[in-house]
């Protein structure tokens, strides 16, 4: 599961269970009530540079976790996602899929609409997404959606990785 993501009242179409988390530590992030077994923190390379170790503070902030408790992507491994998909600060959920490339052998993803379809970002207020709607705030700014939509297409081409409704 990513960033702020729902079960409650969607149990029939995504499931019960969340055995990995893939965040941001954003700023708009919720708190957990129920902390899945593996958290996983992807943090830009140029956030890493700047703030170094004391990341960590930000991190367990935001997350209500000890450092014990999640794994934060090293700065090599970000650059090295960035370097793969020929994209600068990467979404969550394209982090995830490189992450999971490299640790399972089959990768399914549900869900990415890179933030073409979905109402909000990290921005869950119905301000936030009224300042979305009417262009104020853009969703996904940072981020170099079209060469995202482009790599994650590239790997669909090949058979690298699946879309659920492809099962």
């Amino acid at each position: 599961r990513i960033n702020n993501y729902k079960i409650n009242g969607y149990e029939n179409s995504v499931g019960t269970q969340t055995h990995i988390w893939f965040n941001g530590a954003n700023q708009g992030l919720k708190k957990r009530v129920n902390i899945p077994e593996k958290v996983i923190v992807f943090i830009p390379p140029e956030i890493l540079k700047r703030k170094g170790n004391s990341i960590h503070t930000r991190i367990e902030k935001r997350l209500n976790l000890n450092r014990n408790n999640y794994k934060c992507i090293s700065i090599e491994k970000m650059l090295e996602y960035e370097k793969t998909t020929d994209a600068l600060r990467l979404t969550t959920g394209t982090n995830g899929i490189c992450w999971a490339l490299e640790n399972f052998d089959n990768v399914t993803i549900h869900g990415f609409d890179f933030f073409k379809d979905s109402k909000n970002h990290y921005f869950d207020s119905k301000l936030m997404n009224f300042a979305i709607d009417i262009g104020i705030i853009k969703k996904g700014d940072k981020h170099d959606i079209e060469q995202e939509i482009k790599f994650v297409n590239s790997l669909l081409d090949q058979c690298k990785i699946k879309k659920l409704m492809d099962e």
